[in-house]
């Protein structure tokens, strides 16, 4: 028996919203998923602003969902027009896959994006919604996960656009070919009549705070992982004491030297680096950075020196690294390069170790304290001094992947990593400094 269209309930009205927002969403995400290899990237692309929206409207359907749930087991459907059992059972086995796929989808893209350490995961670039546990994670442990999820990411994207192939030939059928009203129950208005929901819906509090509840444990997540660490100490002893032993993870600390005091001054000196994006050279600088040097020519192994550069301005929280192109200053201070949220600083200490050449240039043995690891560093300069007033400058070469800056991009030695953007391993940094004695 034929019900009558005019006399079927329909679903509440924050179901109906709910609906069709989820469905919406999901079919553009699922969309803006499959073109991200025909965007632009590198400078000037806008291939990571689409990923960082695609992470974003991708929580946001979680959350969504998580809400429709809750709305849903508080208000039980309207009853459906007669059908053949196997219908039933197919039409209640496609909407339970719905309800897993509409919380798995976004689930898995939000783990996969959390063990990235390629880019943030700020929703709508506001919080980092990462979770850092994951990120924390070793290599070894965090790129197979990666790639797990990313495959099973993707996948359930071709089982969404069968499924919904399935939906919407059945929501077709109901409507072409028994005209039994069932789509007016969904969409009351454009495809019929209905006699209303059973009443106006009950449990918003439960669906909202069950939405809250999922976006507070994710970004409560970016809260957990390994301490942020502070300003590295430095121990002061007298000349003739050994530094004290530096605490794990820890640059060395500088002892106290009979030598003279240098004044840095900032607009004459600069740290530049220079290296090559997809074969285009590009340079950077970072900004704000800070020397304690002391320093005699007669005794160059008196020397204590201790470059600091915090990664970050402490007023403004901008970043203290500039490319002077968006697309680079937007990433090199995201997680897998400086990762300046939890490394806010990196510190050059040299405690006894410069020496001087026969042809009269320098060497600065050193230690240089990056992301939370210790790196020995050999930096040659040339010194020219005028009565008080000195001048600096030296260059050294570094591989920045032996540094864990950018591990995971690729490069021309290494085509076969997981970014397809190239990066030169190799960088040039250029040090120099005019200083004033004291």
């Amino acid at each position: 028996m034929t019900a009558d269209p005019a006399q079927q309930q329909r679903y509440t009205s924050v179901a109906i919203a709910l609906h069709w927002l989820i469905a919406l969403g999901i079919i553009g995400m699922i969309a803006l998923g499959w073109s991200f290899d025909y965007l632009p990237g590198g400078p000037g692309g806008i291939r990571v602003e689409a990923l960082q929206i695609h992470k974003s409207i991708g929580i946001t359907i979680l959350l969504l969902s998580v809400a429709r749930l809750a709305w849903r087991l508080m208000n039980p459907p309207p009853a459906e027009p007669p059908m053949p059992a196997w219908q039933g059972l197919l039409a209640t086995t496609v909407h339970v896959g719905f309800y897993v796929l509409i919380i798995a989808m976004p689930l898995t893209g939000w783990i996969q994006a959390s063990l990235s350490t390629a880019h943030e995961t700020r929703f709508f670039g506001t919080l980092n919604v990462a979770a850092a546990p994951l990120a924390d994670l070793p290599d070894e442990t965090r790129k197979p996960l990666q790639h797990t999820f990313e495959f099973v990411h993707s996948k359930l994207a071709w089982v969404i656009v069968v499924m919904l192939a399935l939906h919407v030939a059945g929501a077709l059928k109901h409507q072409v070919m028994d005209k039994d009203g069932l789509l007016a129950r969904m969409a009351p208005g454009l495809f019929g009549r209905t006699a209303g929901p059973p009443d106006n819906g009950h449990g918003a509090f439960w669906a909202v705070g069950a939405s809250a509840l999922v976006f507070a444990l994710i970004a409560g997540s970016a809260l957990m992982g390994s301490p942020t660490p502070g300003p590295s100490p430095t121990a002061v002893a007298t000349a003739d004491q050994a530094p004290a032993t530096p605490a794990p993870g820890q640059p060395a600390p500088v002892k106290a030297s009979p030598a003279p005091s240098w004044t840095v001054d900032p607009q004459q000196s600069s740290i530049v680096f220079k290296s090559a994006y997809m074969g285009r050279a590009f340079e950077g600088r970072f900004t704000g950075w800070t020397a304690a040097i002391q320093f005699d020519p007669a005794k160059p192994e008196d020397a204590r020196i201790k470059v600091t550069i915090p990664m970050t301005d402490s007023a403004t929280k901008k970043s203290n690294i500039a490319t002077g192109q968006p697309y680079f200053d937007d990433n090199v201070t995201q997680g897998d390069w400086f990762n300046v949220a939890k490394f806010p600083e990196a510190t050059f200490s040299v405690n006894e170790g410069v020496f001087k050449n026969p042809d009269g240039s320098y060497e600065a043995t050193g230690v240089l304290h990056l992301k939370g690891q210790d790196f020995p560093l050999r930096l040659p300069f040339t010194l020219a001094i005028t009565g008080s007033q000195a001048k600096m400058h030296g260059e050294v070469k570094l591989m920045r992947t032996e540094l864990g800056i950018g591990k995971d991009t690729r490069t021309a030695a290494n085509p076969k990593s997981e970014d397809e953007e190239w990066v030169q391993d190799a960088v040039t940094v250029v040090v120099d400094v005019a200083a004033t004695r004291q």
